[in-house]
């Protein structure tokens, strides 16, 4: 997945796109300190990175591990 337009960084949108996730899931891991503060651009909008994206797959593969 690359982020679109020529950016480095990926909105949260694509990010739960990517990962079949809801927002309010990805926020609320954000919340809990599962992931860690997601910097945001001027609008407030996160900007989500690679390490980022590594993380929160890491996350999701955990998550189902338990199930």
């Amino acid at each position: 997945m690359r982020p679109l337009q020529g950016r480095d960084y990926y909105l949260a949108q694509e990010v739960v796109d990517k990962f079949g996730i809801s927002k309010k899931t990805l926020f609320d891991w954000e919340k809990q300190g599962i992931i860690p503060k997601i910097p945001k651009d001027w609008r407030g909008w996160r900007m989500y990175n690679e390490k980022h994206l590594g993380l929160i797959a890491k996350v999701i593969e955990q998550k189902k591990r338990r199930w």
